[in-house]
Protein backbone atom coordinates (compact mmCIF):
# COMPACT_ATOMS: atom_id res chain seq x y z
CA UNK A 1 0.00 0.00 0.00
CA UNK A 2 1.24 3.63 -0.88
CA UNK A 3 0.31 6.77 0.66
CA UNK A 4 0.90 9.55 -1.65
CA UNK A 5 3.53 11.97 -1.47
CA UNK A 6 4.35 10.24 1.47
CA UNK A 7 7.88 8.33 2.11
CA UNK A 8 6.37 4.64 3.77
CA UNK A 9 8.51 4.22 6.79
CA UNK A 10 11.09 0.99 6.64
CA UNK A 11 11.28 -1.75 9.09
CA UNK A 12 14.07 -4.21 10.03
CA UNK A 13 13.05 -7.51 12.17
CA UNK A 14 16.47 -8.72 13.51
CA UNK A 15 17.01 -11.73 15.80
CA UNK A 16 19.94 -13.41 17.84
CA UNK A 17 20.00 -16.81 16.98
CA UNK A 18 22.21 -20.01 18.64
CA UNK A 19 21.24 -23.54 17.42
CA UNK A 20 17.94 -22.71 15.99
CA UNK A 21 18.04 -25.52 12.99
CA UNK A 22 14.06 -27.25 14.69
CA UNK A 23 12.44 -23.72 13.61
CA UNK A 24 13.89 -21.08 12.30
CA UNK A 25 12.45 -21.81 8.62
CA UNK A 26 9.09 -21.89 10.42
CA UNK A 27 10.01 -18.41 11.63
CA UNK A 28 11.79 -17.15 8.82
CA UNK A 29 8.29 -17.99 6.54
CA UNK A 30 6.12 -16.38 9.29
CA UNK A 31 8.12 -12.71 8.70
CA UNK A 32 7.77 -13.24 4.92
CA UNK A 33 4.29 -13.98 5.17
CA UNK A 34 3.65 -10.00 6.46
CA UNK A 35 1.35 -7.85 4.79
CA UNK A 36 3.06 -4.46 4.27
CA UNK A 37 0.41 -1.80 5.37
CA UNK A 38 1.53 1.83 4.98
CA UNK A 39 5.32 0.19 5.59
CA UNK A 40 7.78 -1.82 3.77
CA UNK A 41 9.76 -4.75 5.22
CA UNK A 42 12.63 -3.91 4.35
CA UNK A 43 15.23 -6.90 5.48
CA UNK A 44 15.28 -9.50 7.81
CA UNK A 45 18.51 -9.68 9.93
CA UNK A 46 19.76 -12.93 11.33
CA UNK A 47 22.88 -13.29 13.44
CA UNK A 48 24.04 -16.81 13.65
CA UNK A 49 25.98 -16.55 17.70
CA UNK A 50 28.24 -19.44 16.99
CA UNK A 51 25.30 -22.10 15.87
CA UNK A 52 27.09 -25.44 15.67
CA UNK A 53 24.07 -26.90 13.94
CA UNK A 54 22.26 -26.22 10.99
CA UNK A 55 20.47 -22.95 11.36
CA UNK A 56 22.50 -21.09 9.38
CA UNK A 57 21.93 -23.51 6.52
CA UNK A 58 18.30 -24.34 7.00
CA UNK A 59 17.90 -20.11 7.02
CA UNK A 60 19.97 -20.11 3.52
CA UNK A 61 17.19 -22.27 2.34
CA UNK A 62 14.47 -19.59 2.65
CA UNK A 63 15.01 -17.63 -0.52
CA UNK A 64 14.51 -14.15 -0.12
CA UNK A 65 16.89 -11.43 -0.64
CA UNK A 66 15.16 -9.83 2.36
CA UNK A 67 17.02 -12.53 4.74
CA UNK A 68 20.27 -11.59 5.55
CA UNK A 69 22.67 -13.89 7.39
CA UNK A 70 25.65 -13.29 9.38
CA UNK A 71 27.65 -16.60 10.53
CA UNK A 72 29.87 -15.99 12.91
CA UNK A 73 31.40 -19.23 14.42
CA UNK A 74 31.93 -17.70 18.11
CA UNK A 75 29.32 -17.68 20.53
CA UNK A 76 29.62 -14.04 22.17
CA UNK A 77 26.27 -13.76 23.96
CA UNK A 78 22.87 -12.45 23.22
CA UNK A 79 24.11 -8.78 24.47
CA UNK A 80 26.99 -8.82 22.11
CA UNK A 81 24.42 -9.53 19.11
CA UNK A 82 22.40 -7.23 20.24
CA UNK A 83 24.46 -4.01 20.26
CA UNK A 84 25.45 -4.87 16.63
CA UNK A 85 21.84 -5.34 15.66
CA UNK A 86 21.13 -1.92 17.05
CA UNK A 87 24.40 -0.52 15.80
CA UNK A 88 24.10 -1.18 12.18
CA UNK A 89 20.06 -0.41 11.96
CA UNK A 90 19.48 1.60 9.28
CA UNK A 91 16.09 1.77 8.83
CA UNK A 92 13.18 3.69 10.93
CA UNK A 93 11.92 1.11 12.75
CA UNK A 94 13.04 -2.32 14.32
CA UNK A 95 11.28 -5.67 15.42
CA UNK A 96 13.46 -7.78 17.79
CA UNK A 97 12.38 -10.86 18.09
CA UNK A 98 13.69 -14.81 18.83
CA UNK A 99 13.98 -17.34 16.33
CA UNK A 100 11.89 -20.42 18.74
CA UNK A 101 8.88 -18.62 17.84
CA UNK A 102 6.08 -18.05 14.87
CA UNK A 103 3.99 -14.81 14.08
CA UNK A 104 0.57 -16.06 14.71
CA UNK A 105 -0.79 -13.82 11.66
CA UNK A 106 0.14 -11.69 8.79
CA UNK A 107 -0.21 -8.03 10.87
CA UNK A 108 2.18 -8.85 13.24
CA UNK A 109 4.85 -6.25 12.15
CA UNK A 110 2.11 -3.72 11.30
CA UNK A 111 0.48 -3.32 15.07
CA UNK A 112 3.93 -3.47 16.69
CA UNK A 113 4.88 -0.74 14.87
CA UNK A 114 1.37 1.58 14.82
CA UNK A 115 2.14 3.20 18.08
CA UNK A 116 5.36 4.18 17.46
CA UNK A 117 4.04 5.50 14.04
CA UNK A 118 1.06 7.23 15.61
CA UNK A 119 2.62 8.45 19.02
CA UNK A 120 5.83 10.22 19.43
CA UNK A 121 6.55 9.62 22.95
CA UNK A 122 6.03 5.75 22.51
CA UNK A 123 10.03 4.62 22.26
CA UNK A 124 9.22 0.81 22.30
CA UNK A 125 6.37 -1.63 22.62
CA UNK A 126 5.83 -5.07 23.40
CA UNK A 127 3.87 -7.77 21.97
CA UNK A 128 1.64 -10.77 22.99
CA UNK A 129 3.59 -14.45 23.15
CA UNK A 130 1.23 -17.43 24.25
CA UNK A 131 2.94 -20.91 24.25
CA UNK A 132 0.99 -23.66 22.09
CA UNK A 133 -0.08 -26.99 23.41
CA UNK A 134 1.72 -28.74 25.90
CA UNK A 135 3.43 -32.24 25.21
CA UNK A 136 4.46 -32.66 28.05
CA UNK A 137 3.95 -32.54 31.79
CA UNK A 138 6.30 -29.90 33.01
CA UNK A 139 5.26 -28.37 29.59
CA UNK A 140 1.87 -28.28 30.65
CA UNK A 141 2.30 -27.28 34.36
CA UNK A 142 4.33 -24.11 33.11
CA UNK A 143 1.40 -23.05 30.55
CA UNK A 144 -1.05 -23.34 33.39
CA UNK A 145 1.00 -20.99 35.74
CA UNK A 146 1.79 -18.78 32.69
CA UNK A 147 -1.93 -18.45 32.49
CA UNK A 148 -2.22 -17.13 36.06
CA UNK A 149 0.57 -13.79 34.88
CA UNK A 150 -1.44 -13.44 31.48
CA UNK A 151 -3.85 -11.06 33.17
CA UNK A 152 -1.29 -8.53 34.48
CA UNK A 153 -0.28 -7.56 31.38
CA UNK A 154 -3.48 -5.93 30.79
CA UNK A 155 -4.95 -5.12 34.14
CA UNK A 156 -1.66 -3.52 35.21
CA UNK A 157 -1.37 0.37 34.32
CA UNK A 158 -3.26 -0.96 30.46
CA UNK A 159 -0.50 -3.70 30.17
CA UNK A 160 2.02 -1.01 29.80
CA UNK A 161 4.29 -2.29 32.04
CA UNK A 162 7.18 -4.29 32.69
CA UNK A 163 5.55 -7.92 32.57
CA UNK A 164 4.73 -7.57 29.19
CA UNK A 165 8.11 -7.15 27.80
CA UNK A 166 9.05 -10.08 26.34
CA UNK A 167 12.22 -10.92 24.17
CA UNK A 168 10.24 -12.88 22.07
CA UNK A 169 8.69 -9.81 20.31
CA UNK A 170 9.68 -6.32 20.43
CA UNK A 171 9.65 -3.15 18.86
CA UNK A 172 11.67 0.08 19.11
CA UNK A 173 12.07 3.34 16.92
CA UNK A 174 15.29 4.04 15.10
CA UNK A 175 16.22 7.09 17.48
CA UNK A 176 15.68 5.08 21.10
CA UNK A 177 17.91 1.83 19.51
CA UNK A 178 20.88 4.44 18.42
CA UNK A 179 20.67 5.14 22.55
CA UNK A 180 20.80 1.82 23.88
CA UNK A 181 24.02 -0.28 24.49
CA UNK A 182 23.45 -3.17 26.11
CA UNK A 183 25.72 -4.40 28.97
CA UNK A 184 27.40 -7.32 27.14
CA UNK A 185 27.41 -9.64 30.90
CA UNK A 186 23.76 -8.90 31.43
CA UNK A 187 21.13 -11.25 30.92
CA UNK A 188 17.10 -9.81 30.69
CA UNK A 189 18.11 -7.77 27.56
CA UNK A 190 14.27 -7.19 26.95
CA UNK A 191 14.07 -5.64 30.56
CA UNK A 192 17.37 -3.87 30.21
CA UNK A 193 15.70 -1.68 27.05
CA UNK A 194 12.68 -1.17 28.58
CA UNK A 195 14.20 0.28 31.99
CA UNK A 196 16.55 2.12 29.44
CA UNK A 197 13.65 3.47 27.42
CA UNK A 198 11.85 4.82 30.79
CA UNK A 199 15.23 6.58 31.37
CA UNK A 200 15.37 8.11 27.85
CA UNK A 201 12.00 10.14 28.76
CA UNK A 202 9.90 7.52 26.49
CA UNK A 203 6.65 5.78 26.47
CA UNK A 204 6.20 2.10 26.05
CA UNK A 205 3.04 0.20 24.78
CA UNK A 206 1.54 -3.21 25.10
CA UNK A 207 0.20 -4.58 21.65
CA UNK A 208 -2.65 -7.32 22.50
CA UNK A 209 -2.72 -8.15 19.01
CA UNK A 210 0.59 -8.58 18.59
CA UNK A 211 0.45 -12.58 19.26
CA UNK A 212 3.65 -14.98 19.06
CA UNK A 213 3.37 -18.45 19.45
CA UNK A 214 6.31 -20.28 21.50
CA UNK A 215 7.05 -23.41 23.27
CA UNK A 216 7.73 -23.72 27.00
CA UNK A 217 9.75 -25.83 28.42
CA UNK A 218 9.45 -29.66 28.00
CA UNK A 219 11.76 -31.01 31.34
CA UNK A 220 12.19 -29.88 34.68
CA UNK A 221 15.99 -29.18 33.86
CA UNK A 222 14.94 -26.52 31.25
CA UNK A 223 12.33 -25.09 33.66
CA UNK A 224 15.01 -24.16 35.75
CA UNK A 225 17.69 -23.03 34.06
CA UNK A 226 14.78 -20.27 32.36
CA UNK A 227 12.76 -19.68 35.17
CA UNK A 228 16.14 -18.99 37.70
CA UNK A 229 17.22 -16.14 34.86
CA UNK A 230 13.85 -14.87 34.92
CA UNK A 231 13.21 -14.94 38.56
CA UNK A 232 17.10 -13.06 38.69
CA UNK A 233 15.73 -9.86 36.05
CA UNK A 234 14.59 -8.16 38.67
CA UNK A 235 17.70 -8.56 40.85
CA UNK A 236 20.25 -7.32 38.31
CA UNK A 237 17.24 -4.43 37.05
CA UNK A 238 18.26 -2.69 40.55
CA UNK A 239 21.45 -2.89 40.26
CA UNK A 240 21.72 -1.25 37.03
CA UNK A 241 18.80 1.41 37.19
CA UNK A 242 17.08 3.32 39.82
CA UNK A 243 16.12 1.23 42.51
CA UNK A 244 12.52 2.95 43.10
CA UNK A 245 11.95 3.01 39.40
CA UNK A 246 12.44 -1.21 39.19
CA UNK A 247 10.61 -1.99 42.38
CA UNK A 248 7.87 0.13 40.97
CA UNK A 249 7.69 -1.84 37.48
CA UNK A 250 7.68 -4.76 39.23
CA UNK A 251 5.17 -4.42 42.17
CA UNK A 252 2.04 -6.45 41.92
CA UNK A 253 -1.02 -6.17 44.35
CA UNK A 254 -0.89 -8.99 46.62
CA UNK A 255 -4.84 -9.21 46.22
CA UNK A 256 -4.55 -8.97 41.90
CA UNK A 257 -1.87 -11.96 41.66
CA UNK A 258 -3.15 -14.14 44.05
CA UNK A 259 -6.75 -13.95 42.36
CA UNK A 260 -5.33 -15.26 39.62
CA UNK A 261 -2.98 -17.80 41.19
CA UNK A 262 -5.75 -19.07 43.55
CA UNK A 263 -8.18 -19.56 40.26
CA UNK A 264 -5.32 -21.56 38.12
CA UNK A 265 -4.86 -23.56 41.50
CA UNK A 266 -8.30 -24.41 42.06
CA UNK A 267 -8.30 -25.57 38.31
CA UNK A 268 -4.88 -27.59 37.93
CA UNK A 269 -3.69 -28.46 41.87
CA UNK A 270 -1.00 -30.72 41.10
CA UNK A 271 0.48 -29.02 38.41
CA UNK A 272 0.52 -25.68 40.20
CA UNK A 273 1.63 -27.12 43.35
CA UNK A 274 4.48 -28.90 40.85
CA UNK A 275 5.81 -25.52 39.62
CA UNK A 276 5.25 -23.86 43.13
CA UNK A 277 8.20 -26.38 44.05
CA UNK A 278 9.94 -25.54 41.22
CA UNK A 279 10.00 -21.83 41.71
CA UNK A 280 10.78 -21.61 45.34
CA UNK A 281 13.36 -23.84 44.13
CA UNK A 282 14.72 -20.91 41.45
CA UNK A 283 14.40 -18.06 43.59
CA UNK A 284 17.10 -19.79 46.17
CA UNK A 285 19.73 -20.23 42.57
CA UNK A 286 18.92 -17.32 41.52
CA UNK A 287 19.96 -15.32 45.21
CA UNK A 288 22.64 -17.14 45.01
CA UNK A 289 24.05 -16.85 41.81
CA UNK A 290 22.33 -13.43 39.83
CA UNK A 291 25.71 -12.00 39.86
CA UNK A 292 27.58 -15.42 37.77
CA UNK A 293 24.78 -14.87 35.13
CA UNK A 294 25.81 -13.58 31.87
CA UNK A 295 24.65 -13.66 28.54
CA UNK A 296 25.82 -16.52 27.08
CA UNK A 297 23.10 -18.57 29.57
CA UNK A 298 22.71 -22.45 29.34
CA UNK A 299 19.90 -22.90 26.78
CA UNK A 300 16.93 -24.08 27.69
CA UNK A 301 16.52 -27.03 24.23
CA UNK A 302 13.48 -28.29 24.75
CA UNK A 303 11.71 -24.82 23.84
CA UNK A 304 13.68 -24.97 20.34
CA UNK A 305 11.12 -27.44 19.11
CA UNK A 306 9.31 -26.66 15.82
CA UNK A 307 6.35 -24.70 15.77
CA UNK A 308 3.74 -25.31 13.48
Amino acid sequence: MEIKNKKLPKVTVALSAYNEESNIKNFLKSVLKQKEEGFILDEILLYSDGSTDKTVQYAREVKSKRIKIINDTKRLGKSTRLNQLYGCLKNDYLIQSDADVVFSHKLIVRDMIKPLMEEKGVGMCGGNPKPVKGKTFTERAVNCTFEAYVPLRSELRGGNNVFSVDGRILAYRKEIVKKIVVPVDTIANDAYTFFRCLELGYKYKYVATAIVNFRSPQSLRDQVRQNTRFIAAPMRMGRLFDKNTVLREYFVPKSLLMKYMIKQFIKHPVMCSYVYLINTYCRFKANKNEKKLNAKWAVALSTKGAIN
